[in-house]
């Protein structure tokens, strides 16, 4: 359905009934919505705006006793978002060959010497951390991560702490990496 100038009236109008307001409002609603599609990965997020901007026009009369129209908007947005995905999920292919998901060797090669260096550069509990707890399979890592939680104070401790290791290592292994091939 096009948008008429009359609806779209109405539309700032349920935003607020004072006109000066309702531009800052509807200009409020448009900044927050387009960050939202581009937070998402979309392609055309203006275009998307647009689009909830349209549905929510003509929904209007349904909408005017909402007291939150900008999580009313928000909720058609993530709507056009998930009809946005599914678009590119049947207009792109999945690509199911294994081999093109695993990088080359001399990458994977290069990755590791930068994650034996960070490894290195790390305290030496954290080392001891890190280590452990990536350390075993089965029954035998249950045992060493739940000694190693009751050491730092508790499960969610432990989970913290291990979380704050790997970003540091993984922001030193992507330094390391840019280092190398460039």
């Amino acid at each position: 359905m096009p948008l008429t100038p009359e609806a779209f009236g109405r539309f700032l109008h349920w935003l607020s009934p004072n006109d000066q307001q309702a531009v800052h409002e509807y200009l409020s609603v448009r900044k927050r919505l387009v960050r939202f599609f581009v937070h998402k990965g979309c392609d055309d997020p203006d275009a998307l705006f647009d689009e909830t901007v349209d549905i929510v026009v003509g929904k209007i009369e349904a909408c005017l006793d909402c007291s939150n129209p900008l999580g009313y908007c928000y909720g058609v947005a993530r709507n056009v978002w998930r009809k946005y995905m599914r678009g590119l999920q049947r207009t792109e292919p999945i690509d199911t060959d294994p081999a093109s998901f695993s990088p080359p060797e001399q990458y994977r090669e290069q990755e590791l010497q930068c994650l034996e260096r960070c490894v290195d550069k790390l305290s030496p509990d954290d080392r001891e951390i890190v280590t452990q707890y990536h350390r075993n399979h089965g029954r035998n890592k249950i045992d060493t991560r739940k000694t190693l939680a009751s050491e730092l104070g508790g499960p969610n401790a432990l989970r913290v702490r291990v979380c704050r290791i790997r970003k540091t290592l993984r922001d030193c292994v992507v330094n390391c990496l840019k280092q190398s091939f460039s």
